[in-house]
């Protein structure tokens, strides 16, 4: 079982530490706490788990109109 701790867990997912703690509280980000520590430890297969339900297939293939069309527009993308 790896574990890594809150700022290694940022790293591996290419966000910051206080974007990993939004994901704890407000996403589900599976963490391990102890009690009356207030470190939390990561299990690495627990964020590749998580990452993968979150994940989306990205289509490559699109039209030029629709690759135009969307062009510019703020779009919000989940991890």
């Amino acid at each position: 079982m790896e574990t890594l701790t809150t700022k290694e867990a940022a790293k591996y997912i290419g966000v910051s530490i206080g974007t990993v703690r939004k994901y704890v509280h407000e996403e589900g980000l599976p963490v391990l706490r102890f009690p009356g520590r207030r470190k939390w430890l990561f299990k690495k297969d627990l964020i590749d788990q998580w990452v993968e339900e979150r994940s989306q297939p990205m289509i490559i293939n699109q039209p030029a109109a629709k690759q135009e069309k969307e062009y510019g527009k703020l779009r919000v993308l989940a991890p």
